[in-house]
């Protein structure tokens, strides 16, 4: 979400604003359903603006009671795991009341910057990436922000 978006939203409880990364991972879901290549070279122009889209946006995710992130752990006995992340208010609150009925600890909303997601890539080996928007887009993104 645009920073500005998220101070409306605190402001004025504006609900409506989307995220312009969403937008770009959703032509990209599109145009490879049509390309069945994630390769393809029509696809450059879309990957580096969602690459260039990122650094500028803020996101939200889900922490428990110590301000922990919600960790997806990719496979089980592996400590490995990745965060989910929500591109808009409403990404959010379809994703956290899915992710909450998996926990039994209270969660809560927390925004998170790429530079958040950088200093946890820095901090923790086991830190691995992330997913955006996962109950529609479910676009994965790795510790460095590349696909």
């Amino acid at each position: 979400m645009n920073p500005k978006d998220y101070e409306d939203y605190q402001k004025n409880n504006v609900k409506a604003s989307k995220s312009q990364l969403k937008e770009y991972i959703q032509v990209y879901a599109d145009m490879v359903k049509k390309l069945k290549n994630e390769n393809a070279l029509e696809l450059e122009a879309v990957k580096n603006n969602i690459l260039k889209t990122y650094p500028e946006e803020i996101y939200f995710t889900l922490v428990d009671e110590v301000e922990k992130p919600v960790k997806l752990i990719i496979e089980e006995p592996n400590k490995e795991y990745i965060i989910p992340i929500f591109t808009d208010i409403r990404e959010y609150a379809v994703g956290s009341a899915k992710i909450s009925k998996l926990f039994l600890d209270k969660l809560e909303m927390k925004v998170v910057t790429p530079d958040d997601i950088s200093k946890m890539a820095d901090e923790d080996e086991y830190f691995q990436g992330f997913v955006i928007n996962p109950h529609s887009q479910n676009f994965n993104m790795d510790r460095n922000g590349s696909f």
